[in-house]
């Protein structure tokens, strides 16, 4: 159903020039993946695939009761910290979904040199540097890319009217940027100050796609 491709700006405005309307409005349950090995060492995972904890894996399964009981798509990045989580919240409490995917898009980003090493303050993501990548890293405009690629399949998607509700786990990276997106920010500072626990939950409504603000004063088209 859905193909991958990551679109070029070029292209990503090109199908944003006007705003995107959904048929209908879309409800979208987000959540980041259950506590991993590397959270619990309060270190940095980025790309890494690590597993989750056994914590982990009760929380995935406490999620699950938070869960409607049926959807029309389901979604996990390609790491198996998101994957595992979604399977273990959707299959404990035996939620019903007409479809379930993995897709890279929705990975958390590579963050390079800082991977491995503890959780520490970075002044330019602070200040809403979405160019700014980590040496051997992937900046958030690169991550940017990946989502709204993500997002504009999904939207053609639900042009049929058979998508309304949707589940998405991924990371806490990709999580701002889906979020800034989906809830039009303005202000990058906000959309990379966002945090968002293990396994916590946010519902949002989906009525149409645009480039947000906080794209433009990020600086990805500078």
């Amino acid at each position: 159903m859905m193909n991958g491709k990551i679109l070029s700006w070029q292209d990503i405005r090109n199908h944003l020039k006007h705003p995107l309307i959904l048929a209908t409005p879309v409800t979208l349950h987000i959540f980041r993946h259950a506590q991993s090995t590397v959270n619990a060492e309060k270190r940095i995972a980025g790309s890494q695939d690590v597993d989750i904890t056994p914590q982990g894996e009760d929380q995935a399964r406490v999620l699950g009761n938070q869960l409607d009981p049926d959807y029309s798509l389901a979604f996990a990045s390609g790491l198996k910290r998101a994957y595992k989580t979604l399977d273990i919240a959707i299959t404990s409490s035996r939620i019903s979904v007409g479809s379930i995917h993995k897709d890279d898009r929705l990975n958390e980003r590579n963050l390079g040199v800082l991977e491995g090493g503890k959780l520490r303050f970075i002044p330019e993501y602070a200040a809403g540097n979405l160019n700014y990548a980590p040496e051997n890293g992937e900046s958030y405009a690169q991550l940017a890319q990946r989502i709204f690629s993500f997002l504009i399949e999904l939207a053609q998607a639900t042009q049929t009217g058979k998508v309304n509700k949707v589940l998405i786990c991924s990371h806490i990276g990709s999580i701002r940027i889906l979020v800034g997106i989906i809830t039009q920010n303005t202000n990058p500072v906000d959309v990379l100050s966002q945090r968002f626990a293990n396994t916590e939950l946010i519902k949002l409504d989906w009525q149409r796609l645009i480039i947000p603000e906080f794209i433009e004063k990020g600086g990805i088209f500078q």
